[in-house]
């Protein structure tokens, strides 16, 4: 399905469209990873995926794909975190802009607690990354995981694939 609106993300280059993340490749998978703009460390299983992920890269570029991260944390958090994770996959921050929402990846709190059972029926491990991270558990579950693929055609971008929940564990190369 074509983008229709003019995503702006904030790299550590400055602003660029979405256009722009394809970094002159055809096509762009964007991980969305659970960063909120109140964490204090990225999500945990998020992380460990990203590990695995990072040796994938002249692979991908190889074969054409440009991989990106997408957070709603602000930018000079998520490459403070990504250096000291020592990852060379991109990151670009959508915390100005639309993005991570509309691709269902985000969500406010409001939306959260209508969708969540009691905090009491969630598993513990919601609680433990919450922790982890540094938020609350309702603030933690507001970021959500994801992956979208994308494709460029003649100066238009795509939306070819998308999927969230257990949809991702293919990226758990472990």
């Amino acid at each position: 399905m074509p983008i229709e609106k003019d995503y702006e993300l904030e790299t550590a280059d400055g602003k660029k469209p979405l256009a722009d993340l394809f970094d002159g490749r055809s096509q762009l998978l964007v991980y969305h990873f659970m960063f909120g703009p109140t964490y204090e460390a990225g999500c945990r299983t998020c992380s460990s995926m990203a590990d695995g992920l990072n040796g994938l890269l002249p692979h991908l570029h190889a074969r054409d794909l440009t991989l990106a991260f997408v957070s709603t944390a602000p930018i000079e958090k998520l490459q403070a975190y990504k250096e000291r994770m020592g990852w060379s996959i991109p990151w670009a921050s959508s915390a100005n802009s639309d993005f991570s929402f509309d691709m269902g990846a985000s969500f406010t709190a409001e939306q959260t607690r209508e969708q969540m059972p009691p905090e009491s029926d969630l598993p513990p491990i919601a609680a433990q990354n919450a922790r982890a991270t540094g938020t609350d558990v309702v603030t933690y579950l507001s970021e959500g995981w994801g992956f979208n693929a994308f494709a460029r055609d003649e100066g238009r971008v795509y939306r070819t694939y998308s999927t969230t929940g257990r949809g991702v564990e293919f990226l758990m190369t472990y």
